[in-house]
């Protein structure tokens, strides 16, 4: 049968019943998701989904194709990209008000470049096998982190499904940007603007309240707040991190000097972030930073705005499917 295309949008349709909607991103990996989907869809035949699919063809579009495919009807939604898709989805999902989140079963099959939020559950980067822990279908309810930060229209608000940051992190995420604008592109521009910029980055003051208890910060460096372990392609920065404890990780990294820098820059390369002296952890339903000076803030790898930020955890408000060893 040939696909047709729905009255008053660009989705595909297969035949039968449409019981998934698959969200392609065909910019992930570098053009990876646009290169792969054809053996992608092949597998999916193969294992006999029905499925409408629809590529998001600019930034933001899959929280609209997320929030629409709920509205039509869809209940189980299939993730075909990398960790900005995953966190364009989910943003969707979470505007939508047609019915609870907890209602929608998503599915992902990782094509992106950090594949951070896979990376946690364990989900294989093999597209067979990436297919088969879908088939099998066990679901987890994950939590998820409810941001709002100050935007030049106002407070801005959405949801993250692995790490936000302040510090460090979000100027990391500002020299990517800047980086790819440039034509800069591939695995390793983010550790790249990460040695770069940790070697430039000033500690600022800020004021922390975790569950209404304030810790004042003279000086920090940066700061990590989520429930999944793992950023920028594979760095485990919240080591204890749980995903439906129903609380927030957070990490702070307090006043770094120049000196202290490649033994911290060591330390998080090999995976022991809590080795760096100045680290505390803490954990929280709900966490704000404040600063004298608007500073800017990251969501899944994504620049959205500046403090005053606010976080506040949403327990098991995602139902997603993950591998049985999870």
């Amino acid at each position: 049968m040939r696909p047709r295309v729905a009255s008053g949008a660009s989705f595909f349709l297969k035949t039968g019943m449409e019981e998934w909607f698959v969200i392609v991103n065909p910019v992930s990996g570098h053009g990876r998701g646009a290169r792969e989907w054809p053996r992608i869809e092949k597998l999916l035949v193969k294992a006999g989904f029905d499925y409408t699919f629809n590529f998001s063809s600019s930034k933001y579009e899959a929280i609209d194709l997320a929030d629409s495919a709920v509205r039509m009807g869809f209940r189980k939604i299939m993730v075909v990209g990398g960790d900005g898709t995953m966190h364009e989805v989910l943003n969707g999902l979470y505007r939508q008000q047609e019915v609870p989140m907890s209602d929608i079963t998503v599915g992902v099959i990782p094509v992106g470049t950090g594949n951070d939020w896979v990376r946690h559950f364990g989900i294989p980067h093999d597209y067979q096998a990436a297919i088969d822990v879908i088939l099998e279908g066990r679901i987890f309810h994950q939590d998820i982190i409810r941001a709002r930060y100050q935007t030049p229209k106002g407070v801005g608000e959405r949801v993250v499904a692995n790490i936000a940051g302040i510090g460090l992190d979000a100027s990391v995420i500002e020299a990517v940007d800047a980086a790819e604008k440039r034509g800069r592109k591939g695995r390793w521009t983010y550790l790249w603007c990460l040695i770069k910029t940790v070697l430039t980055h000033k500690s600022q003051p800020y004021e922390v309240e975790i569950d209404g208890r304030r810790i004042e910060y003279p000086a920090m460096f940066s700061a990590a707040v989520g429930n999944n372990r793992f950023n920028g392609g594979g760095l485990e920065q919240l080591p204890a991190a749980l995903a439906d404890d129903g609380l927030a990780e957070v990490m702070i990294l307090g006043h770094l000097r120049l000196k202290a820098v490649p033994r911290a820059l060591k330390s998080l390369l090999g995976g022991r972030i809590n080795d760096i002296p100045e680290v505390e952890n803490y954990r929280g339903r709900q966490v704000m930073f404040t600063s004298p000076q608007p500073r800017p803030v990251e969501l899944d790898g994504e620049l959205v705005g500046t403090t005053r930020a606010e976080f506040e955890v949403l327990p098991a408000a995602l139902r997603v499917i993950v591998p049985s060893t999870f």
